[in-house]
């Protein structure tokens, strides 16, 4: 196990354990190379004898390192050191999935499909690659500190061409396709199974089949149908819960094909909550029909109507049903004891129950589908005072009450009563908006203005600078206080990524030559005298073989010059060469570098001199790389610098030897010494 401080490559540097799993501990480190926090997933020390397992475990790298994608955990580089097997990572700032359900019982349908549409973008982006990510799970999921889910752990995903019929039965059993379960060849519709039972989770705080014993569960998935979500949350939207049961359907070919399909059903329930799938229709209703339903008719043109349509003998007919009708009303027919005229008993025992008010209380009157100035009014009359809330309201027309407190509720006078009125539908078109090309924090902003809220999600293109809006759905009308927008924000065009080759041993040009046939480009190259590798033959690079990096990325690297060259001397002299001496004497104080615990703290330091022949950079090591106390004052004490042939300066360089960093540096002289 790694302990607080250790260096990983003098370069990573354990801030502390974060984790633990079957196979391997995670650890929240610091990458001095390019000053950011990384998390490194390390393979237990019981698991690095194991050829089988370190394959396993390096096969999670493989598979997600040629991923790039907003919504999976990104893997920097895999790392064979030693007898350490570890994977370095992006670090999320958040929390699992699993833990973030445990937390809220259950989600709401907003949050579950704004969470499950960045999880089958994911899922999406990685079968597009070919590859299966067979575990999918709340555990697997990270939700960040910004609301924004990544996918995890690709520990048992393999490429769907490398795949082999009756493999193991694989993954965590309450989320495992029944065709993983059965031990049979899985595909991209088996990690469709999972995550509709993540799905199932998130809006009703559990799993469908769970157990102590994992053969019960697996065999369920296989046999048992499962119980619609809605039997535990009856919030739940008719479309999520279609979809959810769609997703888990027992044999793949009757799930959706895709995550891309996924993606837009997850889409259409979140504009449609309403539609389970099944009655979507051609036209859709009058919008009139739906803000305005207690508008008033003309009866005068509906009987005409009905005249035109049903003749003379037909309206006669309608005409005497409606006699009939307002004459029970008016209690004119006795015909049964539900319409019959109260008796003198009747009436007596009517007043006898009735409640007779104090001078000091009065009811409250129905207030419902009426104006606000005549709510006031009544309320007025009744010696009430009203409490007015405004909310968009899609059925009330604009300044019409929509909810009061209890009607017909006796209460004494003075008492506030609460009445909610609308504010109209809050139709806004979303053209007017001008959305398209803002960037995501202009287009929120004025969304946040109009009161929309919002869902964002990525999109990769070719034409639309990253970060900024491609286009939005719905694209006609929204409702202030209704559902949300979608937002499809530009990741930019599409990455395509190469590994870096090892370039050691390589001369000079063959090195240059293989980066450019693979879209790579030779960075900087540096020049250092070598005992060990041959003149101009490269001895280590910037970027770790095998790292997955986007086309067109430089790659340095250091190139050997071979022993250091002492020129004989021609002229004959009593020290046998001509050679050029520089001196330095100095004093370099770490504490200002250091900061406040100075004291406690050690940096790996190494001083080099640096030089240009020819154009290009050499490098001499002055003081190899040791540890040195942050408090400490370094002497810098070199009174015969042998330089390069011919060269009369140079700088004298004092380096972080974990970074790379140059701390100080001092430029001094060389003479020719005959």
């Amino acid at each position: 196990m790694l302990k607080n401080g250790d260096f990983l490559q003098e370069r990573y540097e354990i801030l502390e354990q974060i984790g633990s799993g079957g196979m391997s501990d995670v650890y929240k480190a610091k990458c001095h190379k390019l000053n950011r926090l990384v998390a490194i997933k390390v393979l237990k020390d019981e698991f690095c004898a194991d050829a089988g397992f370190v394959a396993s475990f390096k096969m999670e790298a493989q598979a997600a390192a040629g991923l790039s994608h907003p919504n999976i955990v990104n893997v920097f580089d895999v790392v064979d050191q030693d007898e350490l097997h570890y994977i370095v990572m992006e670090l999320i700032e958040g929390i699992t999935l699993k833990n973030y359900i445990a937390k809220k019982g259950k989600l709401d349908n907003k949050e579950a499909i704004g969470i499950a549409i960045q999880i089958a973008q994911g899922m999406m982006a990685a079968h597009e690659s070919h590859i299966i990510h067979r575990d999918i799970k709340p555990q697997n999921i990270i939700i960040s500190m910004d609301g924004k889910a990544k996918v995890a752990d690709f520990g048992i995903a393999k490429a769907i061409s490398m795949q082999a019929k009756n493999s193991d039965a694989i993954g965590s059993v309450q989320y495992i396709s029944p065709e993983q379960a059965s031990g049979n060849i899985s595909d991209t519709r088996s990690d469709i199974y999972s995550f509709g039972i993540t799905l199932y989770e998130m809006v009703t705080g559990t799993v469908p089949f769970d157990g102590n014993d994992a053969t019960t569960v697996a065999l369920a998935h296989l046999e048992k149908e499962i119980a619609p979500p809605s039997r535990f949350n009856r919030q739940i939207a008719p479309g999520l819960e279609a979809i959810i049961l769609k997703c888990t359907e027992k044999h793949p070919d009757d799930r959706y094909g895709s995550a891309a399909e996924v993606i837009n059903e997850l889409r259409h329930v979140l504009l449609n909550p309403e539609d389970n799938g099944n009655s979507r229709k051609e036209e859709e209703p009058d919008p009139e029909e739906i803000l305005n339903p207690k508008q008033e008719k003309d009866i005068t043109h509906s009987l005409e109507k009905l005249f035109s349509i049903g003749g003379i003998a037909g309206a006669v007919l309608i005409v005497a049903v409606l006699v009939f009708f307002v004459a029970q009303v008016a209690g004119l027919f006795n015909v049964g004891p539900g319409i019959a005229l109260p008796t003198k008993e009747k009436e007596s025992s009517r007043a006898e129950n009735t409640i007779v008010l104090s001078e000091s209380q009065t009811n409250i009157p129905e207030l419902l589908g009426i104006s606000e100035d005549g709510a006031k009014a009544r309320l007025a009359e009744a010696s009430l005072v009203p409490e007015l809330k405004y909310e968009y309201s899609e059925t009330v027309r604009e300044g019409y009450v929509i909810s009061q407190d209890n009607a017909g509720t006796t209460v004494e006078k003075g008492s506030t009563v609460r009445i909610t009125i609308s504010k109209g539908s809050g139709r806004t078109e979303v053209a007017s908006l001008e959305l398209e090309g803002k960037t995501d924090v202009e287009a929120k902003e004025i969304l946040d203005a109009n009161e929309i809220s919002v869902v964002m999600t990525g999109e990769n293109s070719e034409e639309v600078e990253a970060g900024r809006v491609i286009r939005c759905q719905p694209e006609d009308v929204v409702y202030k206080g209704g559902e949300p927008i979608v937002l499809y924000i530009s990741s930019g065009p599409k990455v395509k990524t190469v590994p870096v080759p090892n370039l050691g041993g390589q001369s000079d040009e063959d090195a240059a030559k293989l980066l450019e046939s693979i879209g790579l480009v030779p960075g900087e190259v540096e020049i250092e005298h070598n005992d060990e590798v041959a003149e101009w033959s490269v001895i280590r690079q910037n970027i770790p073989p095998g790292t997955q990096v986007p086309v067109g990325t430089a790659v340095g690297y250091v190139v050997s010059y071979g022993p250091e060259k002492i020129p004989a001397n021609p002229s004959g002299l009593t020290h046998g060469r001509d050679i050029y001496i520089g001196y330095i004497d100095e004093e370099f104080d770490l504490n200002p570098v250091i900061g406040p615990g100075s004291g406690s703290t050690y940096v790996r330091i190494k001083i080099q001199l640096k030089q240009f022949v020819n154009g290009r950079t050499i490098y001499k090591t002055l003081m190899p790389e040791h540890n040195v106390n942050g408090s400490s004052k370094l002497s810098i004490y070199f009174p015969e610098i042998i330089g390069e042939y011919g060269v009369e300066e140079g700088t004298v360089e004092v380096v972080n030897a974990q970074t790379g960093k140059v701390l100080e540096s001092y430029e001094i002289s060389f003479e020719l010494e005959e």
